[in-house]
């Protein structure tokens, strides 16, 4: 026992200036000046049987107070068996710490390299077989022009099946009749309120016109071009105009004596200005066939100019985006839809199988110019690198 020595007590024992760090027999021995029996009993009376200076480590107030000046320069420790033992738990707890953090950092690394072999088998099941057809699909669904040419495809399916699968006023007969006229109705949503964006469009085609005459002059391809697309989609304007009001005419917003299910038994004010549902059809076709014509010689011209190129030609063919692809594909779409609308027009009526594999062949050369399209945007699907790959090119 480490004392400094102060006044005598009125007892004549000498007190302590300071609170002394006790051993047990598990902590070592006690030495002092007197007795061990004393300075013994007068720990007990200053900080009790326990032989510890409290939970904090310091002095009782009571003892604090009977040292007087000298306790500001003693030293507590935690005394005995206790002080070991909590002494032990602290460096127990110390190098606790780390240990867990590792233990934690292991089950992470465990952890994501079992989702990168999960990641893993979905890229040898998915990404290589299957990405292909989902992808070339969620590409071709981003526009709704795109969504329509697909509908248009099962709509002229569903045409030929009726007159190729079926007997004629046969239950799958009308199944099939039943699927092209919904799908004819709901493909009336997606022209919705295009007549609008026809007309930025025929603004667009005089721009163009003016800038092949300013670049080329007046008797070139450019100013041909723009010219057509100027005509073509004026055209466009009163076919998609048409095209809803005949659907507003199927819902009854505007009244048609040959919408039955509604029950009005004449025409309203528009239609019997335009003429009847008949007259409105027919006009829809033949401002879609007009179209389609600007449409035919535009893509003959600019066909023309990308084979007459020479660095196109000396190149040869450039993949799925050759411009020579492009317009051949686009005219035999056109072609087709053309032959369909001078049947409906009644000039040269074709049966039902062959229209419905001329719909479908029509409909292919929009999905691939829609596809097309949304590749150059690179607005569609993405190649997803796996978690092993990343790791692997580190």
């Amino acid at each position: 026992l480490k004392r400094h020595h102060a006044p005598s007590s009125p007892t004549g024992r000498t007190r302590p200036h300071s609170c002394a760090a006790m051993t047990d027999g598990a902590g070592g021995s006690v030495s002092s000046e007197g007795s061990q029996e004393d300075i013994h009993d007068e720990t007990n009376a200053l900080f009790g049987s326990s032989g510890v200076l409290g939970a904090s480590g310091t002095c009782p107030k009571g003892a604090e107070d009977e040292l007087g000046d000298g306790f500001s320069s003693a030293v507590a420790t935690l005394s005995g068996a206790s002080g070991k033992f909590l002494q032990d738990e602290l460096e127990k707890w110390m190098q606790k710490g780390p240990r867990a953090a590792r233990i934690v950092e292991e089950r992470e690394e465990r952890y994501i390299d079992m989702w990168a072999g999960v990641e893993y088998g979905v890229a040898v099941v998915y990404d290589r077989p299957l990405s292909a057809i989902f992808n070339f699909f969620y590409d071709i669904l981003q526009f709704s022009s795109g969504r329509d040419k697909v509908c248009a495809f099962v709509q002229g399916y569903a045409k030929f099946a009726s007159a190729a699968f079926s007997q004629p006023d046969s239950e799958q007969h009308w199944m099939y009749r039943g699927i092209e006229d919904s799908l004819s109705d709901g493909r009336k949503v997606f022209r919705l309120f295009k007549e609008f964006r026809e007309v930025y469009k025929v603004r667009r085609g005089l721009n163009r016109f003016m800038e092949g005459v300013s670049e080329e002059g007046f008797a070139s391809v450019p100013a041909a071009c723009g010219m057509l697309d100027t005509f073509g989609h004026t055209a466009s304007f009163f076919y998609f105009l048409f095209d809803n009001l005949l659907w507003a005419a199927s819902v009854g917003i505007v009244r048609s004596k040959e919408v039955p299910k509604h029950g009005f038994w004449k025409d309203g004010v528009v239609m019997e200005k335009l003429g009847g549902i008949s007259k409105v059809k027919r006009r829809k076709n033949l401002a879609s066939i007009w179209r389609l014509n600007c449409g035919i010689v535009a893509n003959l011209l600019l066909l023309w100019r990308a084979s007459t190129n020479s660095a196109v030609a000396w190149r040869g063919f450039q993949g799925p985006d050759d411009p020579r692809l492009f317009h051949t594909l686009e005219l035999l779409g056109m072609f087709a839809n053309f032959r369909i609308l001078w049947s409906k027009l009644g000039f040269a009526r074709l049966p039902h199988r062959t229209l419905g594999l001329l719909a479908m062949l029509a409909s292919s050369c929009g999905i691939w110019s829609n596809w097309r399209k949304v590749v150059r945007k690179r607005c569609g699907t993405k190649t997803f690198a796996t978690t092993l790959l990343r790791r692997s090119s580190f």
